[in-house]
């Protein structure tokens, strides 16, 4: 059964084009491994994110939970030194008689305004005392039944001076803090004296837990009391119920909000034996996210890489289908008796090498057939030789030379018979022709083209006399200048058959050469004969954007010139004309200033 599937993928294989083998290979032997190579990559680059990721949270989590216990310790020192002050403790114990005792004694503890300027986490302190000829200050506050029975008051008083932390409001801003208590007793009776507050300043613990990039807050109790995204104070989560060593931090996932999360908890042990415990929220999608970023950059450049080499496989495959295919072509060329192959193909390797083979076997195929039709070629050639001779003697009947010794000779008589106008009108008739009749497909020196329009308004002077004149203006130097021949004189000729002809007196044609810059000429010549209407104009336009020689029946040098020139410099030059009725016309050639290289280059002769 495999060897009979073998054979049929075989015949399959076997059947396709070279192209298609090509593209067939590129995907089982690198397209596959690709894909597998970047499934392995996406499950290990995941793992490793998240594990980054968890290790950057954590020591996020650590590092403010030393913040916080440095916090913690610092109210534990100052705790210290308000314990043992003397001056406290007997404004505590001393009885009195009236207010201004009170008010009196006060003025001894203005010290205690600096210790809470030294401390800047510290919101306040409070002493609670029994004594009841005290008066409440900002420091000291007398004991009401409220919080005699308290149970951070009593736990404080039990203690016997140990600290212990505890949430509760303070007695005069009436906001909940994180406070330090402990018990003050007399160093010398050990007669108790009160209950020292220490009251963690709130917005700093805030902004403690607002540094961490994900939603971090502090569970006390089972209870959460501070938060970074301000986090309802009566949610109890469930994992703040967990027993955690608090000596690292843990992680394991739970429900927050309805979301699949990792949860860090770090705690540090506080009030009633209970434990004060950190907890960062990091959601199942931010992890995901990140390390779907990382996965797709590294499927984008695999799929870059895989582009580019499909490309590099397709340009090669092209390269190799284009040589099989001219081998192929060339060879159903010999089969059709087509022994006229094509130029040898490049390289040296087989295809190169069948080529140079199938090209010596015509070369063989074409020596016999010579051998057999050498005679009958050999008739036509003197036949096409005989057919090329009548039609120079047919040529040799209009010769250009007898032409112009024709119009030489019929000058030379009218000057003799003392008419110099028709031997100039000859004389200036011979130069045009003889401008035109040399005309080539190469560039001319412009100045030849100035002259002969210059021969051709020379003569139609003579017709016309007085009734037309003409100017010609250079504001550019045209003397080292080339361009297409017979550019101008169609336009001037356009002028005079259309514009002036009709004209009696005052015609004028104004013909100026010149430039903006050294890339751009611009030749206008310009008529005031009878124009033509808004409509004649917009449609000799239209031919000239869309017409061609041999689709219009009118205008035919104007089209020929536009069309020369667009086929030569490129569309973005032209004719251009502009017209009103009765006020004559102006159409500008727009060429570019190119150079004259050298004579010989130009030369009509």
């Amino acid at each position: 059964m495999n060897f009979s599937l073998f054979t049929k993928v075989k015949s399959i294989f076997n059947n396709l084009k070279i192209k298609q083998k090509l593209i067939v290979l590129y995907f089982a032997a690198f397209t596959v491994p690709l894909i597998i190579v970047t499934i392995l990559l996406s499950i290990w680059l995941h793992g490793t994110l998240e594990k980054w990721q968890f290790i950057q949270a954590e020591s996020g989590i650590s590092q403010t939970v030393t913040l916080f216990k440095d916090l913690m310790t610092n109210c534990s020192e100052l705790s210290d030194s308000l314990y043992v002050n003397q001056a406290v403790q007997d404004t505590l114990l001393r009885k009195y008689s009236s207010s201004m005792d009170v008010y009196n004694q006060y003025i001894n503890t203005t010290f205690l305004d600096d210790f809470l300027r030294a401390n800047r986490n510290v919101s306040s302190f409070r002493y609670y005392t029994e004594n009841p000829s005290i008066l409440d200050n900002a420091y000291f506050i007398k004991t009401t039944p409220d919080i005699l029975d308290s149970k951070w008051y009593k736990a404080a008083k039990e203690s016997n001076g140990k600290i212990s932390w505890v949430i509760k409001t303070d007695n005069i801003s009436r906001k909940k803090m994180l406070s330090l208590v402990r018990s003050v007793w007399s160093r010398k009776e050990h007669e108790f004296v009160g209950v020292l507050s220490i009251n963690i300043d709130s917005d700093k613990i805030i902004q403690l837990l607002q540094s961490q990039e994900f939603e971090t807050f502090i569970g006390i109790n089972g209870k959460v009391e501070f938060s970074s995204r301000d986090l309802p104070a009566n949610k109890y989560p469930l994992f703040l119920s967990k027993s955690i060593n608090s000596n690292k931090t843990e992680i394991f996932y739970d429900e927050w909000n309805g979301i699949k999360s990792a949860v860090l908890e770090n705690s540090i042990f506080g009030a009633y034996d209970n434990q004060i415990v950190f907890v960062q929220i990091i959601p199942r999608t931010k992890i995901i996210n990140t390390t779907a970023t990382g996965i797709l950059i590294c499927v984008l450049i695999m799929i870059f890489a895989s582009v580019v080499s499909l490309v590099c496989l397709i340009i090669f495959s092209n390269y190799f289908d284009k040589r099989v295919s001219y081998v192929n072509n060339e060879i159903k060329k010999v089969v059709q008796n087509d022994f006229e192959l094509g130029p040898r193909l490049e390289g040296t390797d087989e295809f190169a090498e069948i080529f140079d083979a199938l090209y010596g076997t015509t070369l063989n195929i074409k020596k016999l057939i010579a051998e057999v039709y050498q005679h009958k070629i050999e008739q036509e050639q003197l036949l096409s030789r005989q057919n090329d001779i009548r039609f120079k003697m047919l040529a040799s009947q209009i010769n250009p030379h007898f032409l112009f010794n024709t119009l030489e000779t019929i000058r030379m008589q009218a000057f003799a018979d003392g008419n110099k106008d028709v031997a100039q009108t000859i004389k200036l008739l011979a130069k045009i022709l003889r401008h035109n009749l040399a005309v080539t497909d190469r560039p001319v020196p412009l100045m030849e083209e100035i002259e002969a329009v210059s021969n051709y308004l020379d003569i139609q002077h003579l017709r016309f006399a007085d009734r037309v004149t003409y100017d010609i203006i250079y504001t550019c130097d045209v003397r080292d200048i080339g361009t297409l021949p017979l550019l101008i004189q169609p336009v001037v000729e356009n002028s005079f058959i259309h514009g002036l002809e009709s004209t009696q007196k005052g015609g004028f044609i104004y013909i100026s050469i010149s430039s903006d810059d050294d890339k751009n000429l611009y030749i206008t010549i310009r008529d005031n004969g009878v124009g033509m209407s808004q409509e004649k104009l917009e449609e000799l336009r239209k031919k000239l954007s869309t017409g061609t020689v041999e689709t219009i029946n009118s205008s035919i040098g104007m089209v020929n010139v536009n069309q020369r020139i667009k086929l030569f410099y490129g569309e973005e030059y032209g004719l251009t004309i502009e017209s009103e009725m009765g006020k004559g016309t102006t159409v500008t050639i727009h060429v570019p200033i190119v150079p004259l290289v050298g004579k010989d280059e130009i030369s009509l002769n």
